[in-house]
Formats: structure tokens, C-alpha cells, sequence
């Protein structure tokens, strides 16, 4: 269900448009006439390639004319007073109803969403050191997952000098001053707290994740990987006080540097232990269906005799059979002339005390094999 548009002020300045918008509002109707059969997306993506192979002196002429838009904006919202119900930039603040339905909106981390006013969150001296290092940190180490670069970023902040985390702890200090004096002249709108985040609205239950079958196949490795089990090794023999942290930037240094034709043997394990994957997903749910299909016969034929049962059907059946068992296991079941069954390993007619008329017919629908057995 698509939410309503946001509702702003009519006699608000209009936002202004970086280069690339520019560029593809002024050609979008060129490039439609030129391709008539191409699709909206097709559209976009075709504006998207012209756009990137325009020559540096072409680019610099759109992003002249959004520097042009950018102060026109700008000075026109000097100039702008925003009537009562609106915000600075022209945006409504004056509907309950929007402030509920945009609670309803949740983020994929469960959190609520916020007054996109409202001051943002001073940050720790760790998290401006990991937003800033970021980029450069997977620049280094191309082949590590998200978590192995958050281990990776806090050990290099804990090996910083006492003079580094001091710049750190000073432009975190900065930040909360900052975000102090914002919150102080802060009015949140209607639906949202002092802080700026929406209320009223009960929290979701946090979703349980689902636990990992052990028996499943192991996720297939990449070439990267295939070469960092041989080269960590390496590494350490070659350095022995080595730190941890700095045996990612050696190896991802030396993958890089590597030539395709080196690289080709790692990215051959990966193919093999991609079939590798493939081959065991198959068998591993050819034996979850087979598993299934025993648990159903087994279920059906468990409901078969309690139904059988609820009818007084299979009461003197069941018995002579559980009495059978018995007799057979204590080695204690004999024909007339007083012959053991359970060694002489003949196929015999189970003889009972039961009246024959309580024998179950073979072609009946329910045919009990316990009127036969092998000694």
C-alpha cells in the first residue's frame, strides 16, 4: 500500500537539482523519441550511460547550470518565511494522521523512524574514527566479510597512540557539545518525543533467527579465501611478530599485486568447491524429502490403526499379535507336537485361541500379516 506524499507548502522554493537531474530532464525527451521501444528503466539506464561517456568541458557546463540552481535555491530560501504548519524547507508538520501513518513505516532494524529534522546523534570518538576509515580499510582488505572489517577496525583504534585517540576524544567532545545546543532549541512535531523519534506506536517483537540445520552444506568459499589459508601461514613464518590486524592489508597488498595467470588456481578451487556445494545441496534434500516421506507412513499408518481400533476392529488382532511377540522373544511359542517355531524357521499358520471368524481376510482392506510369521 503506497503512503501518501508528503504535502509542503505550494509558495516554498523549489529544491534544487544536481547536474545528472539537469542533464537527464533536458534530454529525457530526446532519448524517448530516439528509443521508442525502450521501457522506463531501460530509459534511465541509457540516460545514465550517455551521461557518464560526456566529455570533462560538457560536464562542467551541467554541473555550471546545478551551481546556478543551487544559489537560486539558496537565496530564495533566505527569503522565505514558512506559514504556520510547515517547516523551514516548506515541508507540513501540522497532521497527526501523517505522523501515525509515517509511525507505521519501520526500518529493517525494527527501530522507529525519525523527524527527518531532528538534530542527528552526537557520536563516540570510535564510531567518527570508523566512519572515516571505512572506505580506506576496504580499499586494503578487498576479500574481508562486514564483520571480519568491524574486528579489523576495532583493533586498529585500540593500537592508536594515546595522541591519536586524543584527536578522536576531542572531535567526539565537539560533536556532543554540538548536538547539546541542537536539542536545546529542538520542537518536535506532534506523534514524535523530545528527541525526535515517533511514539504511539507499540514495538515489534524482534524476529528470532532461525538456527543453521548442522547437517546443511557449508557455503561454497571464494577464490580469496582459498588463497588467504595459504598465504596467512606464509605470512607469519616470514614475520613472526606480525599483528593480527595488519596481516589483511599484507594479503590483500599481495592479492592485488598478483597476475590473472596466479590468480587462476584459486579461482579453480572456488569453481570445484562450488560444484562441491551444489552436489551435497542436492543429496542434502533428497534426504530431507525421503525422511519426510517415512514420517508420513508412518503417521498414516499409525492413523490407520487407531482408527481401526476406535471401531473394534483390530482389538482381537492386535492382541493375538502382541501375545505372539511375547511368546516368540521368550522362545516359548511351540506347534502341537511341541516343536519350537522359533528355531525351526518354517512359515506356519498361526494357530490361537481366537475363533477363526476373528482372522482378518487378506483381500479385506485391512489385511493383518500377524496371522503369518516366520519362526
Amino acid at each position: 500500500m503506497k503512503t501518501s506524499k508528503e504535502k509542503r507548502d505550494p509558495n516554498a522554493p523549489k529544491r534544487n537539482l544536481s547536474a545528472y537531474l539537469l542533464y537527464q530532464n533536458a534530454m529525457r525527451d530526446t532519448f524517448k523519441a530516439q528509443n521508442p521501444t525502450m521501457t522506463f528503466g531501460q530509459i534511465s539506464k541509457y540516460t545514465s550511460a550517455m551521461y557518464a561517456e560526456l566529455t570533462p568541458q560538457e560536464k562542467e557546463a551541467w554541473q555550471a547550470r546545478a551551481d546556478a540552481d543551487k544559489t537560486r535555491y539558496l537565496t530564495e530560501m533566505a527569503n522565505y518565511v514558512p506559514p504556520v504548519g510547515y517547516d523551514a524547507r516548506g515541508d507540513s508538520i501540522s497532521y497527526p494522521k501523517h505522523a501515525i501513518a509515517h509511525a507505521m513505516v519501520r526500518k529493517k532494524s525494527g527501530k522507529y523512524t525519525k523527524d527527518p529534522n531532528a538534530p542527528k546523534r552526537n557520536l563516540s570518538a570510535y564510531l567518527l574514527y570508523q566512519n572515516a576509515m571505512r572506505e580506506q580499510f576496504k580499499m586494503d582488505n578487498p576479500g574481508m566479510t562486514f564483520g571480519q572489517l568491524s574486528k579489523y577496525t576495532s583493533h586498529m583504534f585500540k593500537s592508536l597512540t594515546p595522541e591519536e585517540k586524543a584527536h578522536w576524544d576531542s572531535r567526539a567532545a565537539a560533536d556532543k557539545a554540538r548536538f547539546d545546543e541542537e536539542i536545546g532549541k529542538y520542537k518536535p512535531p506532534p506523534g514524535h518525543d523530545a528527541t525526535g523519534k515517533l511514539i504511539d506506536v507499540a514495538p515489534t517483537m524482534k524476529r528470532m533467527k532461525k538456527p543453521r540445520d548442522p547437517q546443511a552444506p557449508k557455503r561454497a568459499r571464494g577464490s580469496y579465501v582459498f588463497y588467504a589459508l595459504e598465504a596467512r601461514p606464509q605470512i607469519i613464518k616470514e614475520r613472526p611478530g606480525i599483528k593480527f590486524t595488519e596481516i589483511g592489508s599484507v594479503m590483500g597488498e599481495r592479492w592485488r599485486a598478483m597476475k590473472p595467470e596466479e590468480k587462476q588456481k584459486y579461482q579453480e578451487l572456488a569453481k570445484q568447491d562450488k560444484i562441491r556445494v551444489e552436489r551435497e545441496r542436492e543429496e542434502y534434500y533428497l534426504r530431507k524429502a525421503e525422511a519426510a516421506a517415512e514420517l508420513a507412513a508412518d503417521v498414516s499408518v499409525a492413523v490407520d490403526m487407531a482408527q481401526m481400533s476406535s471401531n473394534g476392529h483390530m482389538d482381537a488382532a492386535t492382541q493375538a499379535y502382541q501375545n505372539h511377540v511375547q511368546m516368540t522373544n521368550n522362545g516359548n511359542y511351540a506347534n502341537n507336537n511341541g516343536e519350537n517355531h522359533a528355531v525351526k524357521g518354517d512359515y506356519t499358520e498361526y494357530q490361537s485361541n481366537i475363533a477363526p471368524g476373528n482372522y482378518l481376510d487378506p483381500n479385506q482392506a485391512y489385511y493383518d500379516p500377524t496371522q503369518y510369521h516366520y519362526a
